[in-house]
């Protein structure tokens, strides 16, 4: 019976300045495309109505899609002593699954998404800091591999994570 504490985190971007920015540009391409449907823009004489109606239709689809895409957007990590497993459902290829084995340390700590990783979400650290996969805040649990290389895995749960952190580093030694 495995009595190891288990830690389990979903986290998605729910600010409200994540939705601006997720429906922004279709907002911005629906009044574009209504002046010009309502005459506000004048056509140009040699435009083809009807081509112009479905660049309209497959421009603001792709656009509502990839705001609907953001927004259904979670990070997901669960610790346990099985090892890491994180993903970001909905994002081909991002997902990691650690084992004890393969960590020399982890540990949980403050950063700052932009200067250290460029903003949230899948980044890579051009500074060494490897691969990060965040939502928001400034806490992670960093992990660093036997090899070396590094993983920052971002958290919203700061206490919990930490006494998660704290448990299997010790076992690590």
């Amino acid at each position: 019976m495995d009595l190891a504490p288990t830690f389990e985190e979903v986290q998605r971007f729910n600010k409200w300045w994540h939705y601006l920015l997720a429906f922004f540009p279709f907002i911005l391409i629906a009044l574009i495309f209504y002046s010009e449907w309502s005459g506000i823009i004048q056509q140009k004489p040699n435009q083809n109505p009807e081509t112009l109606r479905w660049i309209m239709i497959v421009t603001l689809g792709s656009t509502l899609l990839f705001s609907i895409w953001f927004v259904v957007l979670k990070l997901s990590t669960t610790i346990n002593s099985n090892g890491i497993e994180t993903k970001f459902h909905f994002i081909p290829f991002c997902k990691r699954n650690i084992t004890w084995e393969e960590i020399q340390s982890i540990q949980l700590i403050k950063y700052s998404p932009i200067s250290d990783y460029g903003g949230w979400g899948v980044r890579y650290s051009i500074s060494g800091k490897g691969w990060c996969y965040n939502v928001a805040g400034e806490h992670g649990i960093k992990i660093t591999y036997k090899n070396g290389k590094q993983f920052l895995i971002g958290t919203q749960q700061k206490e919990e994570a930490e006494t998660i952190v704290q448990y299997f580093s010790q076992k690590l030694k």
